[in-house]
């Protein structure tokens, strides 16, 4: 559909006609746009809450330096690999430069959101109440959802060349086979412009926190 030059923006104007869109569908669209931007901070409000709620009950997470609770090795593992792979792919990202295809975006789309997932699921682990878990596979979950959806269609209309063969060859998130060659330019410079070190920061402080909330 080719719009006219003097449309408004948010009709549809076939030919010289401009037809509104339904307000339900204006409405669905604004809120589509203010949960994909403020989906980390959505985010960080369900979890603290959900965590404050936690404390609140009595709940008391697992002791993540006991090497012998495997939901301790395990969430642990699921943290640090997590927060491995974010790092791993913001350092060799080219954000509006190239459609990065080495390296983690080898094996899958979307790493960064893999990784923070990973993260989510080790801290839910640690925590140790299910109800959390079911926050994540719900309303988080669709908000990324939303959130790679919208840079699916960007990405496709900025690399047209090369992003249908990609999309089909490689997985959203769970990669379907290894794939040996994952090297990639990794900097440190990308790194830093990221600003992961306040993922890092953050996940570390997290863990102190879960720690001393065991043992008081």
């Amino acid at each position: 559909m080719i719009q006219s030059s003097t449309s408004i923006p948010g009709h549809v104007c076939p030919g010289h006609v401009c037809i509104e869109p339904p307000r339900a569908s204006k409405v669905l669209h604004s809120l589509t746009l203010f949960l994909i931007r403020r989906r980390i901070m959505l985010s960080a409000i369900l979890f603290t809450a959900l965590v404050t709620q936690d404390v609140v009950l009595g709940y008391k997470p697992h002791d993540l330096t006991n090497l012998r609770d495997p939901v301790s090795v395990v969430g642990v593992l699921l943290i640090l690999s997590g927060l491995a792979i974010r790092s791993w792919a913001v350092g060799i990202l080219r954000k509006d430069a190239e459609l990065t295809m080495t390296g983690p975006y080898r094996l899958i789309r979307n790493p960064l959101y893999l990784g923070s997932f990973m993260m989510m699921f080790g801290f839910c682990g640690l925590i140790d109440d299910p109800k959390n878990l079911c926050v994540i596979l719900g309303p988080i979950l669709l908000i990324y959802i939303l959130k790679v959806r919208q840079e699916e269609r960007l990405l496709s209309q900025r690399f047209p060349a090369q992003w249908p063969e990609y999309a089909s060859s490689t997985p959203r998130f769970l990669p379907r086979i290894a794939r040996a060659n994952l090297t990639a330019n990794w900097s440190v410079k990308h790194w830093m412009h990221s600003r992961e070190y306040h993922a890092v920061a953050a996940v570390m402080v997290a863990l102190v926190m879960i720690k001393a909330w065991q043992v008081i």
